[in-house]
């Protein structure tokens, strides 16, 4: 009974979001449609940025996934937050990495992954940068051209530690997924939390900070995480 009265609060919380917004063209996170316990606690601009790298919603990883579990709670609401972000992160074919590891040397070694596409996703990738190329061309005339093979070995080089960018991926989208639960219901889901908690803290190690900028950058990124941490650690 006591899981049935539960489940039936939070459903009606549900609708009574899903209520308000239904008025609007599109759909935003923001301080204005989000759940007051979210708005308590998410006052800083930068949790609601949609540039900002750091915030939830600010990264392209964090951007979809925040988004997309949007879309997928309504017709889902009785169901885990993780059969989606494990949907999602199944569909990006990554190589897999337990979503909490914090080992530093199996971090490194993830990160070395190569990407190396196929003879047919080679000449794809060339034959996109070679439209971009002509466009480039149409508004400067100066613009310089390369060849196919030039296109090719960057193409070729680009997939270098492709690792760094699968992780990057990764916490971007579990954390997206955990502030869009946050925003919209006001909780969190119990696995997710200890995702999110593990993301975050794997974000602030100093082997994935040390591609941030300088100091001041890797403190400020440092400060931000934190303060992400600090909301979900409010969650229940």
């Amino acid at each position: 009974m006591k899981r049935i009265l539960l489940f039936g609060a939070l459903a009606l919380s549900f609708l009574s979001y899903a209520s308000a917004q239904q008025n609007g063209s599109r759909f935003e996170f923001s301080l204005q449609t989000a759940h007051p316990k979210a708005k308590a606690l998410m006052k800083d601009d930068f949790f609601w940025s949609p540039i900002d790298d750091a915030g939830p919603f600010g990264s392209d990883g964090g951007s979809d996934a925040a988004y997309g579990f949007h879309d997928w709670r309504p017709g889902h609401f009785s169901e885990s937050p993780i059969i989606y972000l494990g949907n999602l992160i199944e569909r990006y074919q990554y190589p897999p990495i337990a979503w909490d590891e914090l080992d530093t040397n199996r971090l490194k070694e993830y990160m070395h992954i190569d990407y190396a596409p196929d003879e047919a996703g080679i000449d794809k990738m060339v034959q996109l940068l070679k439209n971009e190329q002509d466009e480039n061309a149409k508004r400067s005339v100066s613009a310089k051209k390369l060849t196919d093979e030039q296109l090719r070995q960057i193409v070729v080089k680009s997939g270098n530690n492709m690792g760094a960018s699968y992780l990057t991926d990764l916490d971007e989208s579990i954390i997206g997924t955990a502030f869009a639960q946050i925003c919209m219901e006001g909780r969190l889901d119990v696995k997710l939390k200890y995702y999110v908690t593990k993301a975050l803290q794997r974000e602030m190690l100093p082997l994935i900070t040390r591609n941030y900028g300088n100091a001041n950058q890797r403190q400020a990124y440092n400060d931000k995480m934190r303060k992400l941490l600090f909301v979900v650690n409010q969650m229940k």
